[in-house]
């Protein structure tokens, strides 16, 4: 059984985990939007799928660690906000992963509509 959940964590993309780390924050209330940087964004017109859309996933000693950099609402509990993004994307990784992840942090870039 370790090695079919090691040969399922081989096999998903740095990608795609950010994909789902993505598509999992944006699902919390109070995250308005995923932060992209100047750069980011540039590349993001010219590669759509190159750029991870404001999460880096990062994979060490079998388990990941994935940071999220979020735009907020401007009325949002930031630290309510912060935590059921960490539940969540936790969950959300996990389980497609079949990986353990040790953290997510979340970077909180701004708040209300850019």
């Amino acid at each position: 059984m370790n090695q079919l959940k090691q040969k399922m964590s081989q096999e998903i993309s740095n990608e795609m985990l950010c994909s789902i780390s993505s598509t999992a924050a944006l699902g919390v209330n109070g995250i308005e939007k995923m932060f992209m940087s100047l750069s980011d964004e540039i590349l993001d017109v010219i590669y759509p799928s190159a750029v991870s859309k404001g999460v880096k996933v990062i994979e060490s000693d079998g388990s990941y660690s994935v940071n999220l950099h979020v735009i907020v609402d401007l009325n949002a509990d930031i630290p309510k906000v912060a935590r059921e993004a960490q539940i969540k994307v936790k969950e959300a990784v996990e389980v497609i992963s079949g990986g353990r992840v040790s953290e997510v942090n979340v970077h909180v870039k701004g708040c209300g509509r850019y």
